[in-house]
């Protein structure tokens, strides 16, 4: 697959960086970077780290910083983009991450503090290259800020829901308004609500 590449992000050049939207969007899929979030892909940090190289800017990791307390472990990051060409910083990014998160209550210390700046780099990245990533066709938010959405259902999870749809009690009408229902969703919550309903109604 060939390569766009520009060696200095001209903002006052736009049609220079859609031209790398398709590259970015082939590369992506390909590589499977991004992360199905509630039927929507969004990118992975490294999605946004190859955008960023096509363009010639870096990530450069400024500062780390412990909030942790004796109840929570707590990091935040601050890291700044550079264009390569003359060092400019053209844009910055803090996250924190913490083990109070749903998704992080079994991470290792060293764990947070490194998606705290995994985190910041997808921030930092997105301040300047959202409107790149929506060109490619992807959602224009970092899949790593996603991370508040629970446990997520996937298309075998919905699968399992329909068969057992189709062997429950109820008529063909709400067979097919349920069917439809179940295909909406995608959070670990509905689908054990959803379960333990269908296995009540077994015929």
């Amino acid at each position: 697959m060939e390569i766009t590449k520009i060696d200095a992000f001209d903002l006052a050049r736009p049609q220079q960086a859609l031209e790398v939207a398709s590259t970015l969007q082939r590369f992506v899929s390909e590589k499977k970077l991004t992360a199905t979030i509630q039927g929507k892909q969004y990118p992975l940090v490294e999605a946004w780290q190859f955008a960023g190289s096509q363009l010639g800017l870096i990530p450069i990791l400024k500062d780390v910083k412990d909030l942790s307390n004796e109840s929570e472990i707590k990091y935040e990051a601050m890291v700044e983009v550079v264009r390569i060409a003359d060092g400019f910083v053209m844009s910055r990014g803090y996250a924190v991450c913490s083990n109070k998160e749903h998704s992080k209550k079994r991470f290792d210390e060293y764990a947070i503090a490194s998606m705290s700046q995994t985190r910041a780099v997808g921030k930092a990245y997105r301040n300047v290259l959202a409107w790149l990533m929506k060109a490619a066709g992807f959602e224009p938010t970092p899949a790593e800020e996603m991370d508040f959405v629970k446990d997520e259902v996937k298309d075998e999870g919905r699968e399992y829901l329909l068969d057992l749809l189709t062997t429950s009690k109820y008529d063909d009408a709400v067979k097919q308004k349920l069917s439809a229902r179940i295909n909406d969703i995608f959070t670990k919550e509905q689908f054990e609500k959803a379960k333990l309903q269908l296995q009540q109604n077994q015929s």
